[in-house]
């Protein structure tokens, strides 16, 4: 067997398997509509089986109108596929824009054109000579390249060094992943370069063998190897690199394998130490991989994540999965965003310490108000009713709604406008520590008013305040008396009670906090709350008689 019979063997067993695995490929790529890419890939891959096809024609049909079919679809499609080529490559690293919509519609007319240029052939311009050889097994024709060939191979370089071009920039702006894509691409495409400009330029390693169709497919193919092989299969390239880099929200892309491949600059500023190719397990802030493996193990429900940040302090993060699995129904993938509700979280918070704060503020009047009933019921039942004193207990029972009602709406005006007192009236401290005494429901506790000073203040809130510092005095303690005092920089309620111990001073203002299991830790926040609204400061200490000790500092007489 000649040299050249087993050359043109070689070659049309490559050309053959070319054109099969292209045209599998193809279709396996239109099957994949969940992947981004699949149209513009599948489309070039289509178009470099056609390619293959015509050529194999050529070889295995010299001089027959089947060798002429041949040149003209290799001719149509090899020019062809130099556009879609670009086209894919655009739409992978995200340039699509940057290139005219009609430069496809130019790529199409300019294949069809070439293609009846080349069987046209007018003055042997387009090409030179057509060699039929006779290999015994196989008959051969090949075109010999003359200008019109060789301006085509340069136009069509052009394209693909277009695209090597878009693809360097890609690799160098992107990580992870999509490096080891771009890397096993570029080579291959490189070669096809390379190719056609020594094609054009009749540097052939065989004068009758044109081996670009066959790297061509070798191209598409190793393309295509990369995409399902190291993809994410439902996320584009170009929406890690353009899209998740202009997120706030932290991203992160992780493969089925629980290994990250790739995260936006949010995501790099929120979990110490995140790189590409490592295991989640292996993440290096431990707090947030723990979290993470949970949240993959739940995906599409929401998982909070709490951190410390030296800058924004404390940030609550609801971590929501989404997962991707293919026709096997095998996690092929999981996108992860991260979404800050620290500020969420702390309205619900606020809205639930409001509920409580009128439900604990509330029970004082209405417990004053059912007491009067009572005794209102009790006059009037018995054998000569009382009604005297039912109508001025009744009365008492009025006055109970009413604070009730001034209750209801300084909380309300609070939810809608904030805390801050920004209109204080002049305010006598001993009426308004009197009024309070009156619904703050002390049993038999007694009050010692010793101030004769006026403040400034919103009366509504102060008056709250001094109920539940005689509520506390009365549920917390077993003071007899509770005094209304001067200081120096304010005044002060005193009791005569057990006092308070110096491990719970420090947490006594807390929402929530109480010194006993009955307590609800409402009372002392909502005065702390109020105190502050005033632009006062509140703290607690000893008092004389070894109870505790409320003192209100930063006070402002009225003016």
């Amino acid at each position: 067997m000649s040299g050249d019979v087993l050359l043109s063997i070689v070659v049309v067993a490559l050309v053959f398997l070319a054109a099969v695995a292209s045209g599998l490929l193809a279709v396996y790529s239109f099957r994949r509509i969940d992947h981004p890419l699949s149209e513009s890939y599948g489309t070039l891959i289509a178009i470099v089986s056609l390619w293959a096809g015509g050529y194999l024609l050529m070889l295995v049909a010299g001089g027959t109108l089947l060798a002429e079919i041949g040149l003209f679809v290799k001719a149509v499609f090899s020019a062809l596929a130099a556009f879609a080529w670009l086209r894919f490559v655009s739409e992978y690293t995200g340039d699509s824009e940057w290139l005219p919509r009609w430069l496809w519609g130019i790529g199409i007319v300019e294949s069809v054109v070439w293609g009846g240029l080349v069987l046209a052939n007018p003055s042997g311009l387009v090409i030179g000579e057509v060699t039929v050889g006779q290999f015994g097994v196989v008959t051969a024709a090949i075109e010999s390249g003359d200008i019109g060939t060789s301006i085509q191979l340069l136009i069509a370089g052009a394209l693909v060094g277009l695209s090597l071009l878009l693809l360097g920039r890609f690799f160098l702006s992107t990580k992870g992943v999509y490096r080891y894509q771009v890397l096993i691409i570029t080579p291959i495409a490189a070669i096809v370069f390379v190719s056609m400009l020594l094609f054009a330029t009749g540097y052939r390693f065989h004068p009758l063998v044109d081996p670009t169709p066959i790297l061509f497919n070798i191209e598409a193919i190793g393309v295509g190897w990369a995409l399902y092989r190291y993809d994410f299969l439902r996320v584009a390239p170009v929406s890690a690199t353009r899209f998740f880099s202009k997120m706030d929200d932290p991203v992160l892309l992780i493969d089925g394998n629980r290994v990250v491949t790739d995260f936006n600059a949010a995501a790099t500023e929120l979990i110490d130490g995140l790189k590409t190719q490592e295991s989640v397990s292996d993440i290096d802030d431990e707090a947030f991989s723990g979290v993470l493996e949970t949240a993959l193990d739940n995906p599409g429900t929401s998982t909070e994540y709490t951190t410390e940040n030296d800058s924004r302090g404390k940030r609550v993060y609801d971590i929501k999965v989404t997962q991707s699995t293919d026709q096997f129904d095998i996690t092929r993938s999981y996108i992860v965003v991260l979404r800050d509700i620290t500020d969420r979280k702390q309205r619900e918070q606020e809205l639930e310490e409001f509920v409580d704060i009128v439900s604990h503020d509330l029970r004082n009047p209405l417990g004053t108000a059912k007491g009067w009933a009572e005794a209102a019921n009790d006059a009037l039942e018995d054998g000569e009713p009382d009604v005297e004193t039912a109508l001025m207990t009744l009365d008492h029972v009025d006055t109970s709604h009413e604070r009730m009602a001034e209750l209801i709406e300084v909380l309300l005006t609070m939810a809608r406008q904030g805390q801050t007192v920004d209109d204080p009236d002049p305010v006598s401290l001993a009426d308004c520590a009197t009024d309070a005494w009156e619904t703050a429901d002390t049993g038999e506790m007694k009050l010692a008013v010793e101030t004769d000073q006026t403040v400034a203040a919103d009366r509504t809130r102060l008056r709250q305040a001094f109920e539940n510092l005689f509520r506390n005095a009365t549920d917390h303690s077993e003071a007899s008396r509770v005094t209304v005092t001067d200081t120096a920089d304010g005044f002060a309620v005193t009791d005569d009670g057990d006092g308070i111990d110096d491990a719970d001073r420090e947490s006594l203002f807390e929402f929530g906090y109480s010194t006993n299991d009955e307590g609800t830790g409402i009372g002392l926040a909502v005065v702390k709350r109020i105190i502050e609204a005033h632009g006062w400061r509140i703290t607690v200490g000893e008092s004389d008689d070894g109870g505790a000790c409320f003192a209100i500092t930063g006070v402002a007489a009225a003016q």
